[in-house]
């Protein structure tokens, strides 16, 4: 898409994101962000936790399918696992609109209805 196309579309979506009237809050983004980044940690964590169990469980002798090289495996490939936090997650921006006198939060390039009355472009004269 050319710039044209897209500012018309941004007219269009009429997203806070796009709007004049927007003052981003970046300590709410933030913390937000660290939220998520929690939240993705522990999911990590537990799908590791869950894997190392598996190749303990695999290791046991106890286990009528016992079978050590598979235990090793699962425990090495668990090993090699590292957390990588996805931004994309915390999509959700946030900020304060001067001309509602009001917090607002939005996703970007997402069409805003309820902003049809409010919203004009920060690009536009």
């Amino acid at each position: 898409m050319d710039k044209e196309s897209i500012l018309e579309l941004q007219k269009l979506d009429c997203n806070c994101n796009d709007c004049i009237h927007q003052v981003r809050d970046n300590e709410r983004f933030k913390a937000s962000l660290e939220q998520h980044k929690g939240w993705q940690l522990d999911y990590f964590n537990t799908l590791k936790n869950n894997m190392l169990k598996k190749a303990d469980w695999w290791q046991n002798k106890k286990n009528p399918k016992y079978n050590i090289e598979k235990g090793k495996n699962l425990k090495k490939e668990a090993n090699k696992m590292r957390f990588q936090f996805d931004k994309k997650q915390a999509s959700i921006n946030y900020g304060f609109c001067d001309k509602l006198k009001k917090n607002i939060s939005w996703i970007p390039n997402i069409l805003q209805l309820h902003t049809q009355e409010c919203f004009k472009h920060r690009r536009t004269p």
